[in-house]
């Protein structure tokens, strides 16, 4: 009985990110928490075997999930926070990747990604 209701709990913003990876033959590379941003709370990157990057960002509020292709010059703000991902538990804690998190939002910002239009 306790099995068939921890089923029924919904997924975290992380657990559908990396079930829609695996749903589409990607590769989940990070899920990371935004501390401080006015619009954005949580964002996640898929890679694909094309090449192509696909970013998700869950709004502030909890509500709306914004996805964009990333490709190009956002590859490069995308490879210090996958890197950071794989690193075990302790080594993240001790690594600050905020600056990272705070570069890749403001080049979606300027590509026009935003939860509310």
């Amino acid at each position: 009985m306790a099995a068939a209701s921890v089923r029924l709990l919904p997924l975290s913003f992380g657990d559908k990110a990396a079930r829609l990876a695996h749903q589409t033959s990607g590769r989940f590379l990070f899920e990371v928490r935004v501390d401080g941003d006015p619009q954005f709370q949580r964002i996640a990157a898929i890679r694909y075997a094309t090449g192509t990057t696909g970013i998700l960002a869950l709004s502030k509020d909890g509500l709306a999930v914004v996805s964009f292709t990333a490709n190009g010059e956002l590859a490069s703000l995308i490879d210090p926070l996958e890197s950071w991902d794989r690193l075990p538990l302790r080594q993240q804690a001790r690594n600050d990747i905020h600056g990272h998190i705070d570069l890749l939002l403001a080049a979606l910002r300027n590509a026009g990604c935003t939860p509310y239009r």
